[in-house]
């Protein structure tokens, strides 16, 4: 039996955490013992919180969970300190929770987040990052954090082979040291949920697509209403269902007001967390993801489970994910041209159907598990 450590800064639906949860449901309890360190997680509006989904046999350590509303004041105080020293503070539970253990492999999980715990106060035989974007890119990420502990890691996980390359031409130390495991779904799951009816669907008469992304920058949100305005200004008659947290209150703000500003209110519709967006997915004409960066987008292959087509920005991770004009369309990044593919697609409902049918028999388990072991070595 392998005893592994995840540690995480915190577990609300996203990409990422979503992924690692379907993970966790797909690895039998008689082969593995694992421990689940989350850092900061803390009482957010309109984020949804994956904690109670877990598996019951996972050791979950909940560091922040008795502080209440001063876990925020805390997170932002252990930012300032890691900002001017590149060292991270935590909590004593943490340091509680590993004490003492010894670990067949311990991750630490995203790029997000400093990798110093994992590597100064975990005993593993092996340590390894587990990296969900395009480190190349992605200006959150500060190298000398990333990788300030670099002689102490085994190598790096990325999600896509695309980002994997990227990284290391970027950063050639990670050349001979970096892995790709693929964020894993839970098919049948998904298909399930899927089925359910939808509340108040009689308020979406017209077409609709679909987004389901979290309100953060890379998610370019701006680029969406913009692309939105350009559908409307032509006639198109059509609304654009955007499912995720809302919990930055200065983007949302922003996007509120271009909302109002371009009269969009009935067309571009934030419904912040919705447990299960496949209900909408599954009615929707197109998915749309339309990302600054994403080494491996979740929902696009979330889509392909239903059987709906994709449309997307030419991504690190939607290049591997999506055939053009065969299970999907790719679109450049200016709202004009991003229009221009969708009104095109929604005008021949025969584009729709046969990308449709190319992707009937798709999955996605198999494989992720088979990267996973090939990683970590065979229980």
């Amino acid at each position: 039996m392998k005893k592994i450590l995840f540690v995480i800064t915190q577990f609300y639906k996203g990409g990422a955490e979503v992924a690692l949860l379907n993970l966790f449901h797909h690895l039998p309890k008689s082969e593995f013992e694992i421990d689940f360190l989350i850092f900061d997680q803390m009482i957010l509006k309109d984020a949804q919180s994956l904690i109670p989904q877990i598996p019951s046999w996972i050791h979950v350590c909940n560091a922040a969970e008795k502080e209440g509303k001063y876990a925020v004041i805390k997170k932002a105080w252990f930012k300032i300190y890691r900002k001017f020293t590149k060292h991270q503070l935590y909590r004593k539970s943490a340091y509680k929770f590993v004490k003492n253990k010894q670990y067949d492999v311990a991750f630490s999980y995203g790029e997000w987040m400093s990798p110093e715990f994992v590597a100064t106060k975990v005993s593993a035989k092996k340590k390894m990052v587990w990296i969900h974007a395009d480190i190349d890119k992605a200006n959150y990420v500060d190298e000398r954090i990333l990788f300030g502990y670099d002689n102490l890691y085994n190598g790096y996980i990325f999600v896509s082979e695309c980002s994997r390359l990227a990284g290391e031409c970027a950063f050639p130390q990670l050349k001979g040291r970096s892995y790709v495991v693929h964020n894993m779904c839970n098919d049948d799951a998904i298909r399930r949920l899927a089925l359910e009816s939808i509340p108040d669907e009689e308020i979406y008469p017209v077409p609709w697509l679909v987004s389901v992304a979290n309100l953060r920058e890379e998610k370019n949100y701006p680029r969406m209403v913009e692309t939105m305005k350009c559908l409307k200004d032509r006639g198109m008659d059509i609304r654009w269902l955007c499912i995720g947290s809302t919990a930055n209150p200065f983007l949302l703000n922003k996007i509120n007001t271009m909302i109002a500003n371009y009269g969009l209110q009935n067309n571009f519709i934030l419904m912040g967390v919705d447990q299960n967006p496949y209900r909408y997915m599954a009615k929707s004409r197109a998915v749309l993801v339309l990302s600054d960066f994403e080494s491996w987008s979740l929902v696009i292959t979330e889509a392909k489970l239903l059987q709906i087509p994709v449309i997307a920005t030419r991504t690190s991770g939607a290049l591997e994910q999506i055939e053009d004009n065969k299970t999907g369309r790719f679109v450049s990044f200016e709202p004009m041209e991003i229009a221009d593919v969708i009104e095109e697609y929604l005008r021949d409902p025969e584009i729709e159907k046969e990308m449709s049918h190319q992707l009937e028999g798709f999955s996605t388990n198999s494989t992720t598990l088979k990267e996973f072991y090939d990683v970590i070595g065979e229980p």
